[in-house]
């Protein structure tokens, strides 16, 4: 009996460990990658929780369902494109601005329209992890890009500001549709 169970267990741990899958396995993400063509999109945002984030998300402003944690964008236009040695990037921002900013800004977002900087791919734990740095689209902040990218399409991406408190977005991955660009 006991020679059953340990044959049974071993079996179960085996099939788990050889169940897990690698972001190589992906071909047409690897694509994507290599030619650093592909847009994400988010559905979620969660931004750095802080006393005052909390105290204001939190009073119900963004209407149900929504917390100071996890906000849903789902509806809501957002993007961050990689197009060879460029980044678009047009995401909504929850959070502290610490310091800068200008009078009568229309940018309240993330928006970064140019070129980047130190653009590295990792391969960690089966995802892709992409680096980059760019600057805003008025040349006032950096922003730091952490994106963490799954087999499954799946896409959680950081990032780190000069002016403001971090935030963190989830969403997924896609080619980027080189026709239908805004």
């Amino acid at each position: 009996m006991k020679t059953i169970y340990t044959l049974i267990t071993s079996l179960l741990i085996l099939s788990c460990a050889s169940s897990r899958v690698d972001v190589m396995s992906n071909e047409s993400l690897n694509q994507w990658i290599d030619a650093k063509q592909y847009s994400l999109e988010a559905t979620t945002a969660m931004p750095m929780n802080t006393v005052a984030v909390s105290a204001v998300l939190n009073s119900n402003i963004l209407g149900p369902g929504n917390s100071a944690s996890q906000i849903n964008l789902i509806g809501n236009s957002n993007f961050l494109r990689i197009k060879g040695d460029s980044i678009h990037a047009s995401l909504p921002y929850f959070g502290e601005r610490r310091m800068g900013g200008s009078y009568n800004s229309r940018e309240t977002g993330i928006t970064v329209n140019g070129l980047y900087k130190d653009y590295k791919i990792d391969t960690k734990k089966g995802m892709y992890v992409i680096t980059f740095s760019a600057r805003d689209t008025q040349g006032n902040e950096n922003y730091d890009f952490i994106l963490n990218i799954s087999p499954s399409l799946h896409a959680d991406y950081s990032v780190q500001s000069s002016q403001r408190s971090n935030i963190h977005y989830r969403g997924r991955i896609e080619k980027l549709d080189l026709e239908n660009q805004e």
